[in-house]
């Protein structure tokens, strides 16, 4: 085959037109005669493999040119970064010397010399790499942790949706930390998104109740399906019912919060609902007696009732829910899980 360059040169005159030109053109298969010790060789390309390496060559190409673009803008980026920091120390440093040359000299002796602003810079520089050392140390452990209260989350039985209302209620109340971290120079990128993570995970954790609402208690009937103690039928307990051990039968409220339900309820009987932060809430019924009314705001101190047999029930108990955004969840696994992350929080220092 015969390669002539003639008709292809207006194509060639610039780089876009070179690529096309290769990229497009119709490749004829080649052959190779060499000739080696007086034997003849013969070496066959196709064209099909041709158009296959030329292509290849071009992405490669391409690839490694835009690769080297984003690596010298980047490059570019932080010596921008860098250099706005060495002009802000040599700012601070230029306004030292300013402040101690504009004094008399009377006051002088009390300023500092041009040796002194020097080592104050350098202490002012090496204080900055010390903070940043800090932080980075600081988000490994911060990582660490958010691994552990992810573990207790899955522990506590909150599904992905409860866990979602919990952290919608608690960005309703309209305070974030994320625009303070994302201005910090020191708090961007992983760091903020470690700390983000962990002050979500904690107002999920904190917003569950640590307590139950009974001092001395046992557990007459778990979460989760049972048989009906009356019908005999199977159905779902959305609650746990318990019993006192001691006979102090007054009930707490686990969490502070304001009085939403307190009255007589068909099945339930005498019947308290407790609204707390962040879409939680928490049910307590049976109750012999209501010491509360709609609208009074509680803490963990005020007894809400006693414990009775009012409504439909077969003995005396308390029967306890805890709820999510109007999801019951397993009390048991929600309060020892809100238990062991305050106990891990209380030793650290």
């Amino acid at each position: 085959m015969r390669l002539t360059l003639g008709p292809y040169l207006s194509q060639l005159r610039t780089l876009p037109g070179l690529v096309r030109h290769i990229w497009v053109r119709d490749y004829q298969d080649v052959k190779l005669i060499i000739e080696q010790s007086g034997d003849l060789r013969y070496f066959n390309i196709p064209a099909r493999f041709q158009q296959v390496f030329a292509r290849t060559a071009i992405i490669m190409s391409s690839v490694m040119v835009v690769s080297v673009l984003v690596l010298s803008v980047t490059s570019l980026l932080l010596g921008i970064s860098r250099a706005r920091l060495e002009r802000s120390h040599e700012e601070v440093f230029k306004a030292l010397i300013s402040s101690t040359a504009d004094s008399t000299d009377t006051e002088n002796h009390h300023g500092l010399t041009e040796e002194q602003m020097v080592s104050l810079a350098q202490t002012i520089r090496d204080r900055d790499m010390s903070i940043r050392r800090f932080v980075e140390t600081s988000m490994v452990a911060v990582s660490e942790e958010n691994d552990d209260l992810k573990s207790q989350l899955v522990t506590s039985g909150l599904t992905e949706k409860i866990i979602k209302i919990i952290q919608q209620n608690s960005a309703n109340g309209g305070f974030t930390l994320d625009d303070d971290l994302q201005a910090n120079p020191l708090m961007r990128g992983k760091v903020a998104e470690e700390l983000s993570t962990n002050r979500s995970l904690r107002e999920v954790l904190y917003a569950l109740p640590s307590r139950m609402p009974v001092t001395n208690f046992s557990f007459s009937s778990d979460f989760g399906i049972r048989k009906h103690p009356l019908t005999g039928k199977s159905h779902f307990h959305t609650g746990v019912d318990m019993m006192s051990e001691t006979g102090d039968d007054k009930v707490f409220a686990v969490k502070p919060g304001v009085v939403v339900m307190s009255e007589l309820h068909p099945q339930y009987g005498n019947t308290v609902v407790l609204r707390h932060s962040n879409g939680v809430e928490s049910l307590y019924a049976h109750m012999a007696q209501l010491l509360v009314k709609v609208g009074d705001k509680v803490t963990t101190d005020n007894v809400l009732g006693y414990i009775g047999n009012t409504g439909v029930s077969t003995g005396k108990h308390l029967h306890f829910e805890i709820l999510v955004g109007g999801y019951p969840v397993n009390p048991q696994k929600v309060i020892r899980t809100a238990q062991y992350v305050q106990q891990i929080q209380n030793k650290q220092p």
